[in-house]
């Protein structure tokens, strides 16, 4: 049994001593979407409206809303909230959800006596939060929306929504109606904004993980005025991250994190007996302005046909950011993440090859030691600071499930090779685990490539129906797709041109 195991079952128990349905999400997690005032705690409730006029004396209410008090009573008393439905199908077949794999986490156990003080109407602040701060992006991914980028947005206000089996695809007016689009206010007018910028220096006193999503982070303000925040009030314990497709519209915009990422590193000295054993007599802590920092890079693919998936892409840009990254910062970390949709199987063994290069090349940070001269208050020198060797490069294949054509389970069964074949490389290139391999892959990453060949595997059961029509969506959306923005399905995917025809087929069908 894994680590990661062992502290979920360690937490079910916790859970079921309060109740069967206990969540320590419900209360420590927060994912906020601030251009339209949506809130929900982990990633799997649909999002609900947070309360404006309730911001003006609560600014917590971003995250401690009506709706989610009202969640967490249910769990107090056993009940399953509608929401959380996602974790409750999992558990009826046995195994392990969401809700206890989070509630394990670090920062889940670390609320727990506030999550107790709280019980269901009390407001408390989150330890885990995500927050989207501007829809602002360059880029018009082929899954993505205008609700979450400016460039989608501006596609559909020229050409209007895509045409579809199912209707319209991307129509601005259906995702008003469900309180999906942005605000139409200038950024330093948005309340949301406002609220979380009044209650973030209450919400930081006990913060462990932050994360900046978009839209694309670096178009935004916010981002920024967050990353000189935290180097002006450094705090050790917390964990940070931002998610970039690294092809931001202006190159300065890159140096600008670069250079916040080089400050942030930099070792700090300051007094402050409440976070150094003040049992030591030493009152001086040293370290970063944060526990670490991650870049998360949105990469779907590899080459001309990642491309394609992420439009607004430069492959050749976002690998020389990335290795500026990895170049001129010391402990800064970089973890690709590949959403894993159709388009994504023929290019994973080469993408899995250029992470395998990387780590290679970045195996280790650049070790050393960092001495202190600085004297304590009983004129006592601290041991040096060490910096560690540690994995710098990470990669994560989470599945797409919408929009449903993307889906990989509608391929036919032979395409499922790619992946076999990607799994055998990365079993040839396994980390020895025994003595700290950072270069090869890691048993959780080889199952997360099996996990996703299962899930192709189980398209043999998908209703006939349901298929055709979604490999008739994929035609239909793909061929608008090339018109709109001047590609080519068959150029950029050779070895998928008998795909190419069987979506065609099913759209003559239907």
């Amino acid at each position: 049994m894994s680590i990661y195991d062992e502290a979920a079952d360690k937490a079910k128990k916790q859970l079921d001593e309060i109740s069967p349905t206990m969540c320590y999400a419900k209360w420590s997690q927060v994912s906020m979407h601030l251009t339209n005032g949506k809130t929900h705690s982990c990633y799997h409730p649909p999002t609900h409206s947070i309360d404006v006029s309730e911001l003006k004396t609560n600014p917590s209410a971003l995250h401690n809303t009506k709706e989610k008090k009202e969640q967490r009573a249910l769990m107090l008393k056993g009940e399953r909230p509608e929401g959380c439905s996602y974790c409750w199908n999992i558990e009826d077949t046995g195994a392990r959800s969401d809700r206890v794999y989070r509630s394990g986490e670090y920062w889940a156990q670390n609320a727990r006596d506030e999550i107790k003080e709280a019980g269901a109407d009390g407001n408390i602040n989150p330890r885990y939060v995500e927050v989207n701060f501007n829809q602002a992006c360059n880029f018009k991914c082929s899954y993505c929306s205008p609700h979450l980028s400016t460039a989608w947005h501006e596609e559909i206000d020229e050409h209007g929504p895509y045409q579809v089996k199912d209707g319209e695809h991307n129509n601005t007016d259906s995702l008003k109606k469900g309180g999906l689009m942005p605000l139409r206010v200038a950024q330093k007018e948005n309340p949301y904004v406002t609220a979380f910028w009044k209650w973030w220096p209450e919400l930081y006193k006990n913060l462990e993980v932050f994360r900046m999503t978009g839209g694309e982070p670096l178009m935004d303000s916010n981002t920024f005025k967050v990353l000189d925040y935290v180097y002006e009030n450094p705090n050790a314990w917390l964990e940070m991250s931002l998610t970039s497709n690294m092809c931001p519209p202006k190159p300065i915009l890159m140096d600008m994190l670069i250079s916040k990422l080089q400050k942030m590193e930099e070792i700090q000295i300051w007094e402050d007996p409440q976070k150094f054993n003040p049992n030591s007599g030493n009152n001086w802590y040293v370290a970063p302005a944060c526990k670490n920092f991650s870049v998360f890079v949105s990469v779907d693919g590899f080459g001309n046909q990642a491309e394609y998936m992420r439009n607004g892409l430069c492959f050749k840009t976002l690998q020389n950011n990335v290795q500026r990254i990895l170049r001129e910062t010391d402990n800064t970390t970089v973890t690709f993440i590949n959403t894993f949709n159709l388009l994504s199987v023929t290019s994973l063994r080469e993408f899995l090859q250029w992470i395998l290069e990387l780590r290679d090349q970045y195996a280790k940070d650049r070790q050393g030691t960092k001495y202190i001269e600085i004297p304590d208050n009983g004129g006592h020198k601290h041991d040096p600071y060490e910096i560690v060797p540690k994995q710098r490069i990470w990669f994560d294949i989470p599945l797409l499930r919408a929009p449903y054509w993307q889906n990989i389970e509608i391929l036919p069964q032979y395409y499922q090779s790619y992946l076999e074949e990607a799994i055998a490389f990365m079993e040839m290139n396994q980390a020895d685990e025994e003595y700290i391999d950072y270069r090869g892959f890691k048993d959780f990453e080889i199952e997360k490539v099996k996990r996703n060949l299962e899930i192709m595997k189980g398209g043999n059961n998908i209703d006939r129906n349901k298929m055709y029509k979604a490999r008739a969506n994929f035609y239909k959306f793909f061929k608008q797709h090339d018109q709109r923005r001047d590609t080519d399905f068959l150029n950029t995917f050779p070895e998928m041109e008998d795909w190419w025809e069987i979506c065609e087929e099913a759209d003559a069908l239907l």
